[in-house]
Order: structure tokens, then sequence, then C-alpha cells
């Protein structure tokens, strides 16, 4: 999920494009041609804009993230470093939860995203990362937040396992349940002890 491009005002056409063809065909069986139609553009245009369609489904997956982490973040802006994190966590799976390129893509192209769950972090996840990792250090600051340089990506994994099967949770009727379980664990996760942080010397954990 990595794409370093700059987004212009022409690329948010494509970028819509794409993700109206992704949703309705897949990411193997969406084309340029159906993206340029789609967008009004030449192939031309496109190829220089993008480089290739796996670009643009990579810049696509970004935009949406962004998106939808904007949505989060708005949706938790009160309340201590904690408070706003765990907040931000739980707003972020309901919000992906209702991603129909996300859903898509896992129901068609599996394939595509699993690269990012076994070998590397695209640019999608790692704003996600960015953002938990300043939310971590205002609960430092403010002591609402126990934590551990490797805090930040469990918390990452650990979102990224629900929403990534929010599909067969909504279909079990337990994907409220199993957010309700997500917040519960990470305010006990995050929660600083109450000796002081002596039991966390040999765990790395660290409080103010």
């Amino acid at each position: 999920m990595t794409s370093q491009r700059t987004t212009t005002v022409g690329d948010e056409k494509i970028l819509a494009a794409t993700r109206d063809s992704v949703i309705r065909h897949g990411v193997r069986r969406t084309t340029a041609n159906d993206i340029v139609e789609r967008a009004g553009i030449s192939r031309m245009t496109f190829y220089r804009r993008m480089g290739s369609v796996e670009n643009a489904v990579l810049q696509t997956l970004t935009r949406e993230f962004r998106a939808y982490a904007a949505a989060a973040e708005a949706a938790s802006s009160t309340g201590n470093g904690r408070e706003k994190l765990v907040q931000f966590a739980v707003e972020s799976v309901r919000v992906f939860a209702t991603s129909e390129l996300l859903a898509s893509i896992g129901e068609r192209d599996p394939e595509f995203l699993i690269p990012y769950v076994t070998d590397r972090f695209g640019q999608s996840q790692q704003l996600i990362l960015t953002r938990l990792e300043a939310l971590i250090a205002a609960g430092l600051e403010d002591g609402s937040i126990e934590a551990a340089p490797a805090t930040a990506t469990s918390i990452l994994l650990a979102l990224q396992g629900v929403a990534l099967s929010s599909k067969v949770l909504l279909r079990m009727g337990t994907f409220d349940d199993s957010v309700a379980e997500l917040k519960k664990m990470l305010e006990r996760y995050l929660t600083p002890s109450s000796n002081g942080g002596e039991s966390n010397t040999g765990s790395g954990r660290t409080s103010p």
C-alpha cells in the first residue's frame, strides 16, 4: 500500500474512477481502459500520472485510509491521551468496516492484501501507525498511558485483525461485541499500573 506521489486535483478524478472500478470489478479485472473512461481522460494522461493500474489502486487505498483516519480522529477529539487513543482505535475499526473498497478487495482479491499483512507495512498502514504514535506520546505526556517501543505496532496489528475480519463478524452478529472487547483490551493494556511502574522493568513498558 505504498505510494509517494503528490495528489493533484486531476489525480482525484483518476483515484475516484479507480475506486469505482475496483468496487465494481475487483483489482484483477480493473483495467486502464475502464479507469480512463470513468475519469474522462486519455490513457497517456493516466500512465503519466499513475504509472500503472496497480499504483493507481495503491494510491486509491491510501486516499481511502487518509479519509477514514481523519473521520476517526474527528470522533476522538476529547479526553486524555489514553481516552483519545482508544476512541480513535475503535472508530478506525468501525469506519474501515464500512469501506466498500476494502470489502471488494477482501472478497475478490484477498491476495492483494497479503503482503501488507505478512511482509511489510504500506503507506496506508503507516498513516494509522503515525497517528497511534502521536496519541501514545500525548498519553505518556499526561500520564494516562503506559507504553513500550512496540506498543503502537501492537495496537495497529490488533486493529487490523478486527477490521479485516469485520465481514465475518458482521455475518455472525458479533461485530459490535468484538469492538467492545477491543476497547476493553486497549483500555486495560494502556492504563498505567498502580505500583509506579516497578513491574514494567522487564517488559520495557514505561510510564511517567
